[in-house]
């Protein structure tokens, strides 16, 4: 083969390879307890069944609950990461995270300290960087507060509000749940989504017909950051100094 021609494959290759990093949904689910339902005495699991993550994926559970904590989150037998646990009085919101080496498909448990009434959400990804969020925040207001973002960088946001008060996301959102009486109790909760279009400073928040005790939070995972085209341009260069000296 031709030295130009192989270059013309090597360059087209690391041009597809540097351009076409991207977060991929591969699946959503909810929980949410009904409006009749009164908290028990303690927690009670609740649980999404058949939650599919592919490999090298990430899930991201939010929930919204009054009167209580979360004390663990769980999926195949693998404990999530607690990223923030935020209330405004009775009402509380938490985010957890969880990243799974391969492909499975089980329920996700959730476990409240207490007897509750709760709504869940959760999102799975691939494409994002191992670990923990890039950046979050989270306050006993209307807004989360302000975090870093990139350009394609995944924002998962978590709500609520006391009574049967409205939750609009303030930034056009894919809704992963949105309950305005989760249980008896008269919570009104929320977990929604979006992909960031921004490098730079972000808040995600909502607007409602009720101030009673609103609580907001978002997580903010990155793109999995791809080599240069420089850097790899540099490698198939090397690679083709080596093919010619062999066939010498």
């Amino acid at each position: 083969m031709k030295t130009s021609t192989i270059l013309s494959v090597l360059f087209f290759f690391v041009t597809m390879t540097a351009t076409h990093a991207a977060i991929v949904i591969t699946d959503e689910g909810f929980f949410t307890d009904g409006p009749t339902v009164i908290p028990a005495t303690g927690g009670g699991v609740r649980t999404i069944s058949a939650f599919e993550v592919a490999a090298g994926g990430k899930i991201v559970v939010t929930t919204a609950m009054e009167n209580a904590d979360i004390s663990g989150v769980t999926f195949d037998g693998q404990a999530f990461t607690p990223v923030y646990s935020t209330g405004n009085g009775v009402q509380r919101i938490t985010t957890y995270y969880l990243d799974v080496v391969s492909a499975t498909t089980a329920d996700i448990l959730v476990t409240p300290t207490a007897g509750t009434t709760t709504g869940i959400g959760a999102v799975s990804f691939t494409g994002a960087a191992l670990g923990g969020p890039a950046d979050f925040a989270s306050s006993a207001t209307k807004s989360s507060g302000s975090f870093n973002t990139e350009n394609g960088s995944l924002v998962v946001g978590s709500f609520t509000i006391n009574s049967a008060g409205t939750i609009v996301p303030s930034t056009a959102s894919t809704n992963l749940y949105y309950e305005q009486f989760i249980g008896n109790g008269g919570t009104t909760g929320s977990s929604n989504y979006y992909f960031s279009t921004v490098t730079g400073t972000e808040s995600y928040g909502f607007t409602s017909n009720s101030s009673t005790r609103p609580v907001a939070g978002a997580v903010v995972f990155n793109v999995i950051p791809e080599p240069s085209s420089i850097a790899l341009l540099g490698l198939a260069g090397l690679s083709l100094v080596l093919f010619s000296r062999r066939r010498r």
